[in-house]
């Protein structure tokens, strides 16, 4: 997860960039800072530390442990920082954000699609797989978000002298127009011989949306889709993100 931070000030800009990865050593999340006069942090489970960012950084952030190799930073093994990080929004808040902007990559399915990709049959592993990894890098989005939301709400009953360092945070959330696991599925017959016998093996082609598929197909083509259905998205949604763009401004 990389977090972006843009505040205009009155002698130009200042923008933070942040990353966060899993160190295998301790099983603490590492958000990974550059661009302000920060001072190093720690919470239960997680710590912040300024740095350059370098690929070495953005690689670690999107190493899937087992799947992906592990990046040596420093002294230390580090992976994908979702894996432990239970409050994704918790380093652009710690970081000073008023307004989030969070893109999910979890589809809003309708009760319609979801019956549509029911199965009643004993769940392949490919299926078991795809509930747990959305447990661990989607829930925790909706989670936060929907914890953000209460928070704001107790706030706004508190009068504002004594709020102390509470503060409301503005979020919005985009999602994705496309079930992308029902799209893995689609371009799962492209796959190279050798990995496409390893995802069948798994049962890949006894499920109608194999979510676990889309977290790991890196396909051109399909990347080039997913690129596609965001700009859409996008465009889709300008109306709304202008408005909710002037708010801050």
């Amino acid at each position: 997860m990389v977090t972006g931070i843009g505040e205009n000030l009155d002698r130009g800009r200042l923008e933070v960039f942040a990353t966060s990865t899993v160190r295998f050593s301790t099983g603490q999340t590492v958000t990974w800072v550059q661009g302000c006069q920060m001072e190093d942090w720690e919470r239960p489970g997680r710590i912040g530390l300024k740095t350059r960012i370098t690929v070495d950084h953005i690689m670690a952030s999107s190493a899937l442990p087992l799947i992906f190799p592990a990046v040596k930073l420093g002294r230390t093994w580090f992976g994908d920082g979702g894996v432990r990080n239970h409050t994704p929004l918790a380093p652009a808040i710690h970081l000073g954000a008023n307004r989030i902007l969070a893109v999910s990559t979890r589809h809003p399915r309708t009760r319609a699609e979801v019956e549509s990709i029911r199965i009643d049959d004993y769940p392949p592993p490919a299926q078991q797989a795809g509930v747990l990894l959305n447990a661990i890098f989607l829930d925790a989005v909706d989670q936060d978000a929907l914890q953000l939301e209460r928070v704001n709400r107790l706030i706004s009953h508190i009068p504002h002298r004594n709020r102390g360092n509470l503060r409301p945070i503005d979020l919005m959330v985009l999602r994705p127009s496309v079930d992308l696991g029902r799209l893995a599925a689609d371009f799962e017959p492209r796959l190279p011989g050798t990995f496409r016998f390893l995802t069948r093996g798994l049962g890949t082609h006894q499920i109608r949306s194999p979510d676990f598929l889309s977290l790991l197909m890196f396909q051109s083509d399909y990347l080039a889709s997913l690129i596609e259905i965001g700009e859409k998205d996008a465009e889709s949604n300008l109306s709304e993100l202008e408005a909710w763009m002037e708010q801050g401004s």
